[in-house]
């Protein structure tokens, strides 16, 4: 039977992304060239989640990440052991490389891993994954999403998949032949621009949180945002005024200030940015100087915004919403 909802009738609470605006809770697709640092990566961003740290400044949401992780290349385990045996608290789990296309294989696969609470699935990588199919072909590359699909699907456990951007120097981190790849996935995460200091260019796309750009420091050790000089003068020397802030909070819908990504939709929404990506900076830059702060899954005025004599005491707060205030 097909169920219709209409849809101020749908309820079904939003799944929140494992790490805001990067790693969505369904498929994401992480690619670059060789050597390029994908794995490295994907490994920082499995050890925040176990060890629930900020990832580039971004919320991790959940508790328990358990980590499960398939690799195809010759000695996977052994570097996955190295890396992060140290730092993973034993929430790694190594999962016997499958060669096999039968769903009947993944699908057991994805019930073992819920079993097991698994919260996240890397994949390293998909030429390994897809074998001799063609990754030119729509419906070979249906295979693969097919496999994929009930996990996050049906069995809530987000997929982070890997794979190798193209060998041209314009490909931009771009996974080789995966038009249909990218269109299944949720989010999109490019590595390129690899220097000689480390750093990385990082590509974020997707739906939801719109396009962004950034400079990373990666190593086996460290990932870190490489900010800009000029970037770092602009932030320490200008001030926004607290009466923006407050005009802006006063306008905000409160059901979309539960994230830094919805506050810089709602920026751009009231006319206070060109963009999302620029209302979400100007969201984090408000942060930084302490005009807004997260607290308890709600973005609300921070302590340079809220007058001193009222911090203690919401009640006085007009910018605090009502289910903000005591009971």
């Amino acid at each position: 039977m097909i169920r219709l909802t209409r849809i101020n009738e749908f309820d079904e609470a939003p799944e929140d992304w494992l790490i805001e605006g990067l790693l969505s809770p369904w498929l994401t697709l992480l690619s670059g060239q060789p050597k390029h640092g994908k794995s490295i990566m994907a490994g920082h961003m499995a050890i925040s989640l176990i060890n629930q740290e900020l990832f580039l400044g971004r919320k991790v949401s959940g508790t328990n990440h358990l980590v499960a992780w398939i690799g195809y290349d010759a000695g996977w385990k052994q570097e996955v052991i190295q890396r992060w045996i140290s730092r993973s608290h034993n929430k790694i789990i190594l999962i016997d490389t499958i060669r096999s296309l039968d769903s009947g294989v993944w699908l057991q696969l994805a019930k073992s891993l819920k079993s097991n609470g698994v919260t996240l699935l890397i994949i390293d990588h998909l030429y390994g994954l897809a074998g001799a199919l063609g990754l030119n072909d729509a419906e070979q590359v249906a295979v693969i999403t097919n496999l994929l699909r009930p996990i996050y699907e049906e069995f809530g456990i987000a997929v982070l998949l890997i794979a190798q951007a193209g060998k041209s120097p314009f490909s931009n981190g771009r996974a080789a032949h995966s038009v249909a790849i990218e269109g299944e996935a949720r989010a999109l995460i490019r590595i390129s621009d690899k220097r000689k200091d480390g750093s990385r260019s990082l590509e974020l796309v997707s739906n939801t949180s719109g396009d962004e750009t950034l400079r990373i420091k990666l190593t086996p050790e460290t990932i870190e945002l490489k900010q800009p000089k000029a970037s770092i003068e602009k932030s320490t020397s200008y001030r926004d005024s607290p009466d923006l802030v407050r005009k802006f909070l006063a306008k905000a819908d409160p059901l979309q200030l539960t994230s830094w990504s919805g506050v810089g939709r709602e920026l751009m929404r009231l006319g206070f940015s060109i963009s999302n990506n620029g209302g979400r900076s100007m969201a984090k830059r408000w942060e930084e100087q302490s005009l807004l702060k997260l607290d308890n899954g709600r973005v609300v005025p921070g302590e340079s915004l809220i007058p001193l004599e009222n911090l203690n005491n919401p009640y006085n707060n007009k910018n605090a919403p009502s289910d903000y205030l005591p009971g």
